[in-house]
Parts: C-alpha cells; structure tokens; sequence
C-alpha cells in the first residue's frame, strides 16, 4: 500500500535494540522471518545502542516471532557478543503509517555503477549518469537497502552490460514485491520483463510503480506463479529474491522456463544455508557462474549445466 492513498488495514511493528555488534545480524534474522521493511535509528545517550523498528504483515504470528528473536539473541550471546537489554515491543499500525514512517529515512541511494534508487519525493537534482528507479513505500519487499536486493540489482547490471544479443534480454522476476528488480532491467534495455508474485498488495505496488517510471509498455505484472505463464514461454533472465524455502521447491520448475544460453540470478540466501541451495540448483540442472556475498546473504547466477 502506498502512503497518500485512502487504505484499509493494519501492519505489525516490532521493535527491539541492538548492539553495534549485532545490529546486522538481528535485522538479517527478521529479514528472514518475513520483513517487509525495517527502519533503524541510532539511541545517542544510550550507549552503542540501535532501535530497529520492523515492519511485518497483519496476521503474524508475533508471539512465536518474538520467542524465536529472543532465542536468536541468546545464540549471540552465547557468541560472546554484546546483545542489548530491552524489551521486544510489538505494536499495530494503520497501514497509512507505512509510507510517513519510510519517508524519514528512504533516501537516495546508489547502487552498482549506473543506478540510483530514489522515493518520489526526493527531486534531485540527480547525476546524469545514473538511471533513476523511482521506488514508493509499499507494503512488499524490496527498496534497494537491503543486502540481497542491491546484489540482485549490481549483478543484473552485469549481466546486462555484457548482454550481447541484438536486442536487450527477455527477463522474468519471480517474487516482484515492490517491482524494483523489473524495473531496473527495463531501465537497463531488457525488451520485455514479466513480474510475478502472489500477493495481491504486492502486485498493486509493482503496478503503481511501474507506471510511475513510465515502463509499464515493457513491463507486466501477474499475480500468481509460473503457473500462470504460457505454456513454452521461455526467458533470458529470471530473476528470484526469495527466501531458502521458497526458493528451492522452484528449482525444479525453472530450466523449463529458461532459454538455453540462460541465465538466473537468486538472492534472499543466508551464506549458512549455501550448500542446501547449490545443491537443489544443481540437482535442477543448473550450475553456479557468479558469486557474491553481503552482510551474511549470498546472490548466486546460475547457468544451464
């Protein structure tokens, strides 16, 4: 959902302190337990200390949330890291809130060598050489400050400044959250992009925002999975920020939608659980090409074997 537009519905704010030590590492953790968006905010006068606000759908089950991030901190305690006192506060909001609580720290932000990821109400001026994504605050994942969505964007960059066919690639996105990963390879001569996800709210926001960068002649949204493409359809590029569980079931479905000399990019991996998903890749027919690694997420390109 976007702010400014007249929505029903609630989300779930957690909120929980960390240390310098282990601010990464809890905001990964509710990352991979289902955050949409998390805001951070240094406690000056309080020590070394971050507040970590988390964003999380209506309908979560909190109470388990909360008992796994305290045994999660323990486990860093037991590191022999520094974890805060402090208790886990959960609140619910008006969806409404979303954007004005994202608009105090969505700022611009670069990402690769040509991209510029920016919220519609920042106006520049913006350096020429940079291709402007312009991204509103929804209620889906994905606006560039999270590791595994700007190593999806740098390596689809890559990929794309080396594209040597006459015309820019076919690409498909599986997951599109807030459309950033579509947009982008449009941005970069991709000549037909398809996104896909299941959540209703998600594809509003990819539709909202492809409009907004004026690509939507290039770019489709479908609310469902591959089920829903044509029979045969096969893609230069698929792009897959998800998460290990997910990921991996798709594996198997994914060669047939590949071209040959194809190629997939996935993110959205804990380095700790590579070896599980190179190994269903591999066992789908695919083999590793790139690698790269931040802040304890993994995007892997992967190519036919």
């Amino acid at each position: 959902m976007f702010q400014g537009h007249e929505v029903a519905g609630t989300y779930i704010e957690m909120s929980v302190i960390a240390t310098r030590e282990t601010e990464e590492a809890v905001a990964d953790f509710l990352f991979s337990e289902g955050a949409l968006g998390l805001v951070t905010e240094d406690l000056s006068g309080h020590g070394a200390t971050i507040l970590l606000r988390a964003s999380f759908p209506s309908g979560t089950p909190i109470a388990f949330l909360r008992e796994e991030l305290h045994r999660y901190q323990s486990s860093l305690a037991a590191l022999g890291l520094p974890v805060a006192d402090g208790n886990i506060e959960v609140r619910e909001l008006p969806v409404e809130d979303w954007g004005q609580n994202w608009k105090q720290h969505f700022k611009p932000l670069p990402v690769g060598q040509r991209l510029l990821i920016t919220p519609p109400w920042e106006h520049g001026p913006f350096r020429q050489d940079r291709l402007v994504l312009c991204i509103e605050p929804a209620m889906a994942f994905g606006t560039g400050h999270h590791a595994t969505t700007r190593m999806c964007l740098e390596m689809l960059e890559e990929v794309l400044a080396h594209w040597s066919g006459e015309d820019g690639p076919s690409v498909l996105d599986v997951g599109a959250g807030t459309g950033i990963l579509a947009i982008a390879a449009a941005a970069l001569g991709a000549r037909r992009v398809v996104a896909l996800d299941t959540d209703p709210e998600a594809c509003e926001a990819a539709r909202q925002n492809f409009v907004l960068n004026r690509v939507g002649d290039r770019v489709q949204v479908r609310q469902g999975g591959l089920e829903t493409l044509e029979s045969g359809r096969r893609f230069d590029l698929i792009l897959a920020n998800l998460d290990t569980k997910t990921l991996c079931p798709l594996f198997g479905a994914l060669p047939e939608r590949l071209a040959p000399e194809g190629r997939v990019i996935i993110s959205g991996v804990p380095v700790e659980e590579e070896e599980k998903v190179r190994t269903a890749a591999h066992a789908a027919g695919l083999r590793l090409a790139a690698h790269q690694a931040e802040d304890g997420w993994l995007c892997l390109t992967l190519t036919p074997t």
